[in-house]
This record gives C-alpha cells, structure tokens and sequence, in this order.
C-alpha cells in the first residue's frame, strides 16, 4: 500500500492537478471534502481532457486554458470501489482488474489509509517470486 498524504479538492483546477503529478510523481490523486473521500483524479483523466492538446506549439496554450478552467469535480471519478484496511492484496487486484482502474484506496473506519496501486501489485509479485 501507498500511504497517500497528499490529496486534491473538487474545486482545484487540473492546473494544480498536474503540477502535483509533475512534481511529487503521481499518477492518482484521492479528492477530499473534509475528511471525506469523495473521488479520484488520476492522471488519464487529465490526458482525456487535454486529449490532442500536443499536436501543435500553439496548443500548449490551449491545453493550459482549459487545465485552469476546468476543476477536479468536473474530471473526477466519483463511484470508487474501496477495501478495507488489511484486506488480501488479491481483492485489490480483483477490483482493478473488473473495474478497469489503476488504484483502489484503502478505508479503515470510512477514513482514507492510503492507495493500492497496480505499481504495488507489481512489487509485491515480484517480491514473492524472487
């Protein structure tokens, strides 16, 4: 498991999304109202929204206009699939797989813990095998 300190509001805009992923290198990002898990912003969805963005000089600008006007909430995914705190790591990756999705958060006592990603599937697989 990922411990995920850092987390996004719905009403943060893709710019601050993106620096974030550019900076600290994630690819997810829990949204937050108070203490509550409301979402995930990953960073597909920011290459949906910027979809063909990169074809010309000119569309850079372009891209940053619509990453600044376009907030979390209106990207996010909203119907998360969580697990539990101390649930198997095969659960996780049975979710990921028939869910589609890169990461699963992780509750305990309907508080955010921290993030299961595919990258941690990996890690434990290869552990195991070595």
């Amino acid at each position: 498991m990922t411990v995920h300190t850092r987390t996004v509001s719905p009403d943060q805009s893709l710019s601050d999304v993106r620096r974030i992923f550019e900076e600290e290198d994630f690819r997810h990002l829990p949204v937050m109202v108070s203490e509550r898990l409301v979402g995930m912003i990953t960073l597909t969805d920011l290459m949906r929204v910027t979809y063909g963005a990169h074809i010309a000089e000119a569309d850079f600008e372009v891209n940053d206009l619509i990453l600044e006007s376009t907030t979390v909430e209106e990207s996010m995914s909203k119907n998360l699939k969580t697990i539990e705190m101390g649930a198997d790591l095969k659960e996780a990756a049975r979710i990921m797989r028939k869910y589609k999705v890169g990461c699963v958060p992780v509750v305990e006592e309907g508080q955010l813990r921290g993030l299961i990603t595919t990258t941690d599937i990996l890690s434990a697989y290869i552990e195991t095998e070595a």
